[in-house]
């Protein structure tokens, strides 16, 4: 790591923050996925700050989804996941009370966009991943655990498919938050056979690159996966 000139700039009541933020940015610009980072005490040394510090500093860049500590090994850059983005975006619906409703509608509106831009970029392989995937679930023995997340991957490889990878990242982070729901809408009777059927169709119009085929598809999946939801909470409000 070079050195940087951090004696001005310490100045936050929070020190370990200021630390995480200069620590973060040297990440950024300086280390790949995997690299090893220096021992506490270098690092309490380049920043003129104690061991505690530094540890704090590190927990932060933990949390923030940018490095991994391995106990006697030392911490490791990570790649940040969609997951944590579904995880402070998880947070802010809550806090915010932002119903389910909004959430399907930003499903959409993102996905929607996925099937439009896959239909013209989906690659060979991409297209036998997302055929491998439908085969898995039609399988009528699967638990709806592993159904959700056969689906999850369905749609996420749609999202991949766009060429846009900050595209496939949120569509990834928002399909994580909205799993709970899909798992729950899977429980419906008869909610099988037709997922399963809107999914072939979703799979026919990408091989075809049939585009309005494969968008009016998709809208037709996504907004019967609400109505589920929707019928699987009226149900359990009926007891």
């Amino acid at each position: 790591m070079n050195g940087m000139p951090v004696g001005n700039v310490l100045q936050k009541d929070h020190l370990y923050e200021q630390v995480a933020d200069l620590l973060e940015q040297q990440i950024l610009n300086n280390y790949e996925d995997g690299a090893r980072l220096p021992s506490e005490q270098h690092l309490a040394e380049e920043y003129s700050v104690s061991r505690t510090i530094i540890r704090e500093s590190l927990k932060l860049l933990k949390e923030r989804g940018l490095i991994d500590s391995k106990t006697g090994s030392g911490s490791y850059v990570t790649r940040p996941e969609a997951q944590n983005i579904a995880d402070v975006v998880y947070r802010i619906i809550q806090m915010d009370q932002i119903d389910y409703v909004s959430v399907f509608d930003m499903r959409m509106i993102l996905e929607m966009e996925s099937i439009s831009r896959a239909v013209n970029h989906v690659t060979t392989a991409e297209m036998k991943e997302m055929e491998h995937l439908l085969e898995l679930l039609k399988d009528p023995k699967l638990s709806n655990e592993k159904r959700s997340k056969y689906d999850f991957s369905f749609h996420y490889m749609i999202a991949k498919a766009s060429g846009n990878p900050l595209l496939a990242l949120m569509t990834e982070a928002i399909g994580t938050i909205c799993q709970e729901m899909i798992h729950k809408a899977f429980l419906l009777q008869d909610s099988l056979r037709d997922s399963i059927e809107r999914h072939n169709l979703i799979m026919n119009a990408i091989k075809a690159r049939d585009e309005k085929a494969a968008k009016e598809a998709m809208r037709g999946h996504l907004e019967r996966s609400k109505r589920n939801y929707e019928e699987y909470l009226q149900r359990q409000q009926e007891g």
